[in-house]
Formats: structure tokens, sequence, C-alpha cells
């Protein structure tokens, strides 16, 4: 078990230390993945006398929850740094005139309407209304 306790606190070590999130997705994988460290605990478990497995298991269980907190915790911290970077790096200038709220077009029928007129005015033919 003192091996685990070494695992942990390399873990946790790696974790503060990480200042990305591909780096940090692999330090879960090394450690909490399907063939990572702790769960190789896990699995170790059988081995044990079965009165010490019990606390064996909730010790294995604290860390693997340890690791996973700072983690989770590394990552959010990454994350808003991220988001915090890019808002910072793409402000908006609220003193820049706004856009132009321009009116929509024609219908397509008085378009069309419009151009069949202008073709009888060329010709000579008058438009009446009324």
């Amino acid at each position: 078990m003192s091996n685990l306790t070494t695992l942990t606190d390399e873990a946790l070590a790696l974790v503060a230390q990480t200042a990305d999130l591909p780096a940090l997705d692999q330090i879960r994988v090394d450690f909490l993945g399907k063939k990572g460290h702790i769960t190789l605990q896990m699995r170790h478990l059988g081995e044990l006398d079965p009165s010490d497995r019990p606390s064996a298991g909730a010790k294995i269980n604290e860390a693997k929850d340890a690791i996973s907190d700072a983690l989770n915790e590394r990552k959010a911290q990454i994350e808003a740094a991220l988001i915090s970077e890019k808002l910072s790096s793409e402000g908006l200038d609220i003193t820049l005139p706004g856009r132009d709220n321009q009116a929509g077009g024609l219908h397509p029928i008085s378009r069309t309407l419009a151009r069949i007129e202008a073709i009888f005015r060329a010709a000579g033919y008058q438009v009446e209304e009324g």
C-alpha cells in the first residue's frame, strides 16, 4: 500500500504541473484508465488476504477519488484560463459605430411587375393607374 501513496503523490504532482488539456487527459489515462496504475492496484486486491481487502479497497478508492478530484479541478482551471485568454484577445470595441439596419428588398412579384412596366415604357407605352 505504500506504493499506492507514492502513486497518488506522483499523480497529484503531475496534475499540478500540467498546463494543457491533452497532457491532463494522458495523466488520467495513465493513472485511472483501463490499464492505469490505480486500476492495476484494484486488480491485485484478489491476491490479498480476505480480511485485508476491505481496508485496501477503501484506500484505493480514496486515492482514486483524490486523483479524480484533482484532475477535474485542474481541468476547470485550464478551461477557465483558455476562455479568459480568448476573451481578452477577441475583445469587442463598443466605441465603434453599430451596423446599419438595412431594410429588406422588394417582393419578387413587385420586381417582375416593375420590369414588365420598364419593357412597355421602352416600347413607347405609358403606364396608367387608377
